[in-house]
């Protein structure tokens, strides 16, 4: 929770550079490949694009200009624009001309790729940056070490060494990466009298005299039209300086940064916004993003940008800090919405144990409060420091402008998402009530039913066939008006066997259903199995609702005199799983044309408005549920099959 090495670095990006790149952006779609070879030109914005977001691992392979382009995306559009807007109040110049950097780089990269030096981008990044670490762009003391620079933009430390050779003798060295060598040559064409010193850099490299003047024709033939920036429409090629004016002094430039960074960050989702906040923090100044904390209606601030284990934003929520607290500086700042600061002196602590700990969880002696307001919401931004110096109000107002787009978007997220939230409570309440109403009313004609069949029981109590099924009825109205009544509550655990046996299931249901689905219609129905079959590991109510899906299915497709064959294979193989297989196999008419080319899934039914045609799609997904599958084969006048596979219990 530091200032970045960037913070000290003020140069600015190449006037004309800056302009094309906010040009490009006014296109409704940017082209970001264009932005990312404006950018891979300009010393100052490279930097900051791989300081803000370091290179991974073996990232410049793909090359530089898509390191660059992946970062700009991620920038997003409105946020680059503010950070380009905001540049401007420097108004530091680097000590040579864009020309002479661009030319050092071109002609370092080509050698490299002339040489075989297998990351040639490096090279490309050393002549590019040569001059920043001796340039008058840096604040006085706050110059950063060369390999911490390096290191932070996640460059390897030859990159470092070669920059900060300056003076230094390659010939007269001894044995060196050739990193350094590539440089010192690139530097010697780069100058005004390369001709003279072609010789110099033909030993540097190994190459022939006549290649490197080749090589230095080449790229001045380059940078003298194609590597020029376009100029705007209507305007002269040259561009505009940057402009001195600080925020303060510059109410356009101040309203349209205000606004951009507004823009950055609406109506995106809270990982989003945390995200395009992990890469904006560097650029504004700031190493990782600060703590953001938000005033809840219980009077406590919480974290705003949400708590990993073991950060400081974890810990800071857990202190449950209150608005009222009259100890902590972090509460003033909030309840006045005044900036303040706290700074340790290292001892024990002081007034306010919570603000000693936050600066200790920080790792700075000391912390800034900046207010962040807006909206009526209180919210404030935690910035750790090493210096009882106050903030720069300009930095301060950037800071403020950044971190509050940000804190406004996540604290809006936020009421969506309960919003949201009530609202599908509240749908959710609404049709449990419903269905508890349906439930209510189809139990009366239930209870008919049920207090019917009792009564036809009693009327021939010793015929123990009807008194068999009269009881299956009973079994099967008591699960309708159980599912009925559990439609309204929410899935809990029951007490179901996980497993059952599919012979004798398959036997209940012919007893149940074979008659009116089958007997009735003149249609055979045949059940095989083998003995000793293994419990299936689903439990018995699910493969019932299968089962019973593909019954009804096959007795309104076949004719009287037709036949359904339902056969149960003990042991099969399926992707290294043993499973029971259960055998549908008619000789029916078939699946009709348009409705095999995909039968399992959900489309209108063609048997009239009863049916939704969900069935097939239904029964696939108690299947998928249980680690089961279901195949399906079908032929015009042939017939259909369906392959139900459901492993076995472990224990079988």
């Amino acid at each position: 929770m530091f200032a970045a090495h960037l913070s000290a670095f003020e140069l600015q990006p190449l006037p004309d550079g800056a302009s094309t790149i906010l040009r490009m952006l006014a296109a409704q779609t940017p082209n970001w490949a264009e932005i990312a070879l404006v950018a891979a030109r300009d010393p100052a914005l490279s930097l900051a694009l791989l300081l803000a977001d370091p290179l991974h691992p073996g990232e410049l392979q793909d090359g530089l200009n898509a390191a660059l382009r992946r970062r700009l995306e991620r920038i997003g559009t409105d946020l680059l624009r503010a950070w380009l807007l905001g540049l401007g109040h420097v108004g530091n110049s680097p000590d040579e001309t864009p020309d002479a950097a661009l030319l050092r780089a071109e002609c370092a990269l080509h050698l490299a790729i002339e040489t075989d030096y297998p990351r040639p981008d490096e090279a490309y990044l050393a002549g590019l940056w040569f001059g920043l670490p001796r340039s008058a762009g840096w604040i006085a003391g706050r110059r950063p070490t060369l390999p911490a620079l390096v290191a932070d933009c996640g460059l390897p430390a030859s990159l470092a060494d070669a920059l900060e050779l300056e003076d230094a003798d390659p010939v007269a060295g001894g044995a060196m990466h050739p990193l350094l060598t590539l440089l010192a040559a690139a530097r010697r064409l780069a100058g005004a009298d390369w001709q003279e010193r072609v010789d110099e850099a033909a030993g540097l490299t190994g190459l022939e005299s006549g290649s490197v003047v080749a090589l230095r024709t080449d790229v001045g033939y380059i940078l003298s039209g194609h590597a020029a920036y376009p100029s705007p429409p209507g305007f002269p090629g040259t561009g505009a300086a940057c402009p001195t004016l600080r925020l303060a002094d510059d109410p356009y430039r101040y309203a349209g940064m205000l606004g951009l960074l507004t823009a950055a960050f609406v109506d995106l989702d809270a990982a989003t916004i945390r995200d395009r906040l992990a890469i904006a923090c560097p650029l504004f100044g700031l190493h990782t993003p600060p703590v953001l904390l938000g005033g809840g209606e219980d009077g406590r601030l919480r974290p705003l940008l949400g708590a990993a284990a073991a950060s400081p934003d974890l810990l800071i929520g857990e202190l449950r800090l209150r608005l009222d607290d009259e100890t902590s500086c972090i509460a003033l700042g909030a309840r006045s919405e005044q900036p303040c600061s706290y700074l340790g002196d290292g001892g024990l602590p002081g007034r306010s144990v919570a603000d000693w700990q936050v600066a200790r969880w920080l790792g700075q002696p000391g912390f800034h409060v900046i207010p962040l307001g807006g909206a009526g919401d209180t919210s404030v931004a935690l910035v750790a420091t090493a210096s009882a110096q106050a903030l720069d109000s300009e930095l301060r107002w950037r800071y403020a402008a950044l971190l509050g787009a940000a804190a406004r978007a996540l604290r809006s997220h936020a009421r969506q998402r309960d919003a949201i939230a009530e609202r599908e409570a509240a749908l959710h309440r609404r049709f449990r009530d419903h269905v508890r109403r349906i439930a209510h009313e189809a139990s009366n004609p239930l209870t008919v039913l049920k207090t019917r069949i009792d009564m036809l029981a009693l009327e021939r109590p010793g015929d123990s066939t009807l008194q068999d099924e009269m009881s299956l009825l009973n079994a099967e109205l008591d699960r309708i008006d159980k599912l009925l009544r559990s439609a309204a509550e929410l899935p809990v655990e029951t007490s179901e066997m996980r497993s059952c046996r599919v012979p004798e299931l398959l036997l209940d249901m012919r007893t149940l259903y074979g008659e009116p689905l089958f007997g009735s219609r003149q249609i055979q129905l045949e059940l095989r199995a083998a003995r000793d079959v293994p419990p299936a590991a689903i439990p018995a109510s699910a493969l019932k609702q299968v089962l019973l899906n593909l019954l009804r299915n096959a007795s309104e497709a076949l004719q009287p005199g037709q036949r359904l064959v339902v056969s149960v294979l003990p042991l099969v193989n399926v992707d290294g799983r043993n499973c029971l297989e259960i055998r549908f196999v008619d000789n029916g008419p078939g699946l009709p044309v348009e409705r095999a080319q995909d039968p399992l899934s959900p489309r209108p039914s063609a048997k009239g408005a009863e049916h939704q045609g969900l069935g097939l799609a239904v029964v696939r997904e108690i299947l998928a549920q249980w680690g089961g599958t279901l195949l399906c084969r079908t032929q015009a006048g042939a017939g259909t099959s369906f392959q139900i596979f459901v492993p076995l219990e472990q224990s079988a």
